[in-house]
Parts: structure tokens; sequence; C-alpha cells
């Protein structure tokens, strides 16, 4: 008699977690759907969908992120895409800035261009529609190249992007949205694939990991295999979301540009996870009003040097994901 008790006390406990899991899960839908129905100029998949950008406000960013880029090479001029390309696949080893986890980090040489960079993007993103369900985004936006070629011992880091992984196992907010959006070189074959998990292991893994390793069997059940990148469109995708970066070439680079945020209204789904403890992923964001301002009526300053961050990388330094080095400077006096 015990022992059916005892099982039948299991049978209902685990109802429940399930029945807790698919409302979450849920939860995360309704209010991934509300942003898509701002958003979306095509959905096709439950936690992803894609925005084309207006032609003139796509060549904006990628005219800025040229200007930013051509000043990391030393160029007095913006380069051309193939001479870009071209100058950053020389320099890869050499540039004090690439951080190897595949940021091209601003330092103090680069304050103005950054900050035309930086505004570019939250100019675009204001335009979407969404802006009174944004709470809090990432500053900075990170400027990303994804090489063809690399290391084998960075591809069995614990959280090497080629690991398909949630960003949530690396510590980021398990209600936030990753946006993604192609500015440059090869997205056709160093690319990400997407997906998504049961959705009822949905909840359980959202926690922190030591290594992507770690969530080895959860399985990606829906493979979002027609979610091609192109340039000028932005992937915006629930991190509940799986995802890996894909080589395909040995040769080339794709250059993105990548951010986090989290939205207002969401209070009940954010409760329903215990805040991420020890993840690598800072919590980067901040306002969202704050966030539309840089560059407009502040700056973003980066007080580290181009020679100070090459002392640092020769001396084997550990390598930050991401950049907090910086200062935000009021540009008028009230």
């Amino acid at each position: 008699m015990m022992l059916q008790k005892l099982l039948a006390k299991s049978v209902v406990g685990d109802r429940v977690e399930y029945d807790r899991a698919i409302t979450f899960s849920q939860l995360g839908d309704q209010l991934f759907d509300e942003l898509a129905d701002k958003i979306a100029t095509r959905r096709q998949y439950r936690l992803l969908f894609e925005h084309t950008l207006k032609a003139e406000l796509f060549q904006q960013i990628r005219i800025a992120a040229a200007g930013y880029i051509s000043g990391c090479l030393n160029s007095h001029i913006i380069l051309s895409e193939a001479e870009m390309l071209e100058r950053l696949l020389e320099t890869r080893n050499t540039l004090p800035n690439y951080t190897g986890t595949g940021l091209l980090m601003p330092k103090r040489e680069h304050t103005l261009a950054f900050n035309l960079f930086q505004k570019s993007v939250a100019e675009a993103f204001y335009q979407l529609g969404a802006n009174e369900l944004i709470d809090a985004v990432d500053l900075p936006v990170n400027l990303r190249m994804v090489y063809g070629k690399t290391d084998a011992k960075k591809l069995s880091l614990p959280f090497a992007s080629s690991k398909c992984h949630s960003d949530v196992w690396a510590g980021v907010a398990a209600d936030a949205t990753v946006v993604v959006l192609p500015l440059f070189g090869d997205i056709d074959n160093i690319t990400i694939e997407a997906g998504e998990m049961p959705r009822e292991m949905e909840l359980q893994s959202m926690q922190v990991m030591s290594d992507f390793d770690e969530g080895r069997d959860v399985p990606m059940v829906v493979s979002y295999t027609e979610a091609q990148l192109q340039h000028g469109t932005m992937y915006f995708n629930d991190a509940r979301g799986l995802h890996q970066t894909v080589r395909r070439k040995t040769e080339g680079l794709r250059i993105s540009v990548d951010f986090r945020f989290r939205r207002k209204f969401n209070e009940a789904y954010r409760a329903m996870v215990a805040p991420s403890i020890g993840g690598v992923e800072e919590d980067m964001s901040v306002p969202y009003e704050d966030w539309l301002k840089v560059g407009k009526e502040t700056l973003i300053v980066f007080d580290e040097s181009c020679e100070q961050a090459r002392k640092k990388h020769n001396s084997g330094a550990p390598v930050p994901l991401y950049t907090r080095g910086y200062r935000l400077v009021e540009m008028f006096n009230s």
C-alpha cells in the first residue's frame, strides 16, 4: 500500500511539473507572438521570425559598419566590401581588438566611428514598431566576425558557438530575444542553423551550464531548415531556441551585428525561471530609452587604446566575451 501511494505521488508530481513546463512554453509563445505581430515581415517558425529592413536603413548600417571596420584596419577611407574582407583575412591574427571569440571590440581610437554604427542600428530598430514592448537592450551592439577557418581547439571550448546550444546556457536571460543582422561576407557557407527543443524540456533547460556539451542530450526536434541568412534581414530568435554556427567552407568570413533585448509585460514569465547565476555572459542591457540616446544625446566612450589591447592580447590574459569597458558621456548641457 505504501509503495502504491509513493508511486501515485510520483505520478502526480511528474504531471504537475509537465503542466508547469507546458504553461511556461505557452506563455513564452504568447509573448514572442506579440513581438512577431508588431515586427515580422516573415514568420514561418515558432521561435524565429524575420524582418527585412528598408533598403535605405540597411545601407545606412552597412556604411556605418564599414566605416568602423575600416578604422580598425587603420584605413583613412571607407573600404569597399571586397577590400575590407581581404584585409580582415590578412590581419586576423594581428588585429589587437579582434578577440578570437568573434568580436571586433571598439577601442579609444574607434569611439566616434563606433557611435555612428551603434546609432545606425538603434535607428533601424526603433522603426520596427514595437517600441512600447521593449524594456532593455544590450549596449554596445556586437560586431561579430566569424571566419571559415578556425582552430580546432576553439571548436572544443566550453561555449564554442559551433556546439548546438541555447544562449541561456551561457547566462543570457531566459526571457531575452536574440537579434542577428548579417552585413557582409559569405553567409551561405558560414552561417547559423536554428531549431527548437521539445516544449516540455524548455523550462528545465533554462539554466546556466559549465559547457554547452552539458546540453547535448537536449534534442533539436524541429529544424528551421528554410531560415537561410539574407543580407538586410534581421532574425529574431527566442532564447528558448537552439542554434549553432555552421562552417561549410574554410575560406572567407561572415560579418554580422547581434544584440539581445528583453521586453516589458512579462513578469509572470520571468518569475518562472530562477535568475542566472555564474554564467560566462554578463547582463549587458541598459534601459531602452538610454540605448536609443547613444550617438544622439550621449556618447559611448572606450578608454582602452589599441596599444593597451595589444599588450593584453600578447600577455595571454583571458579574453572577455563582450565589451564592458565603456563610459556614457552626456553630449550637451541640460
